[in-house]
């Protein structure tokens, strides 16, 4: 997959694959839309966010910083599906995955 290659790769190539793959993603957004699909669409959300993070550690710096504010909004985007009550586990992991980009956020700062 383009994330875990993006991660693992050093540099300007690590960011390529790290883009591509929020690209990836992104498009995936426009087939599992919220109203049709919206568990598909929340789990997209949290993988979106979830390169978006690695992105935004990845590169650092003022962009680094609107990544990760962008991973920041995904995840917050997927809790209008994965709630507590109806998807508690993925509830947890989504809550979890805001707390790290958040923690990012504010080490950058």
């Amino acid at each position: 997959m383009l994330k875990e290659q993006g991660t693992r790769t050093d540099g300007a190539a690590g960011t390529l694959l790290l883009t591509q793959a929020a690209g990836t993603y992104r498009n995936m957004l426009t087939v599992f839309t919220k109203e049709a699909h919206p568990q598909e669409w929340a789990e997209t959300q949290n993988i979106l966010g979830n390169v978006l993070g690695d992105q935004g550690t990845h590169t650092g710096g003022e962009k680094g910083k609107r990544l990760l504010q962008q991973a920041i909004e995904a995840y917050q985007s997927a809790l209008q599906i994965r709630t507590k009550d109806a998807l508690p586990v993925q509830w947890e992991q989504t809550m979890n995955n805001l707390k790290i980009a958040k923690k990012a956020l504010e080490e950058m700062n």
